[in-house]
């Protein structure tokens, strides 16, 4: 017998609305490394993931992705981001459509590969084929064969991407070696002062010229990165206090309230979804769905039978 479902069996069908993040992983790692968040609030406050990520985004917001620059994007279109760039949303209207971000590993090898520029894609056909992809990777049961169009898709994506901040010149800026040191000692105390005499450049000017160029200050920069770092570590399985040492904060509040506030996840809840291989809803489950958690088995059983 071929194996062509994923098991997803912890999924609700009905789960308790309000709750503003959810996140899942709809294979086990060795199927395909992707990881799921879908985010009620069309606004996504300033991060950085650790792995190239492809955001579904519904409504017109104004994107910014490690430039001075941004981007207004309109409704339903797709935002590609290289893993450690630093990126953001700001809806244009209230609106309740919300965003879903996919989380890719390491491209299948000879798989087309991923841009290293941030870039807005508005091709409608693509769009709805990723609105397609991301219906499935929803669902309780998720058809592993899904998983064969996806580099094929991506690698569309990023042929027909239009950069975001291209009126940048490519080459870079001279505040690029304050960020690289900063992703180079990712989890050290990196000073204000030693970044300065480094860059040779006073304080103050520092923060406001970095700022500007890449949207954050340097500290809250170097935050976002421990930030993303942490988040990889709990998708693998390190338990929190392991992971809030091994990337350099306080202790385990200090990484949570940090972690929340970013992901709208604590730490905990990024763990349990991705780090066993279910697809494990981070909202509440109702009573009514978890009464009817015997008769999803049975009928993922008859499923996988056929």
């Amino acid at each position: 017998m071929t194996l062509t479902l994923a098991r997803s069996v912890l999924a609700a069908d009905e789960l308790e609305t309000g709750a503003p993040t959810r996140a899942w992983r709809p294979f086990p790692t060795e199927v395909a490394d992707v990881l799921c968040i879908e985010e009620v609030d069309d606004n996504l406050e300033p991060r950085i993931h650790g792995r190239f990520s492809v955001t579904l985004i519904r409504s017109a917001a104004v994107v910014r992705c490690e430039s001075r620059r941004s981007l207004v994007a309109a409704r339903n279109c797709v935002l590609l981001v290289p893993a450690s760039q630093l990126f953001s949303l700001r809806a244009q209207s209230r609106s309740t459509s919300g965003t879903v971000t996919l989380l890719l590993g390491a491209p299948p090898q000879g798989g087309p590969g991923t841009t290293e520029q941030a870039a807005v894609v508005t091709d409608t056909a693509l769009v709805e084929q990723v609105e397609a992809l991301v219906t499935q990777l929803s669902r309780p049961v998720v058809s592993i064969d899904s998983t064969a169009s996806m580099p094929s898709l991506i690698g569309r994506l990023a042929a027909s991407g239009a950069p975001v901040g291209s009126a940048l010149p490519r080459q870079g800026t001279p505040l690029d070696a304050a960020r690289a040191y900063l992703r180079a000692h990712v989890n050290e105390l990196v000073t204000i002062a030693e970044l300065a005499d480094m860059m040779g450049l006073a304080e103050s000017h520092l923060i406001r010229a970095f700022h500007r160029e890449f949207g954050l200050p340097p500290h809250a920069y170097q935050m976002r990165l421990r930030l993303a770092s942490a988040g990889e570590l709990l998708s693998r399985g390190l338990s929190v206090s392991t992971v809030a040492f091994e990337c350099g904060f306080a202790d385990q509040s200090h990484l949570s309230r940090n972690f929340k506030a970013v992901y709208g996840l604590t730490p905990a809840a990024w763990a349990s979804a991705f780090a066993t291989g279910d697809r494990r809803s981070t909202r509440p489950r109702t009573r009514r769905s978890m009464s009817q958690a015997p008769t999803r088995n049975l009928r993922l059983a008859r499923a996988i039978q056929n």
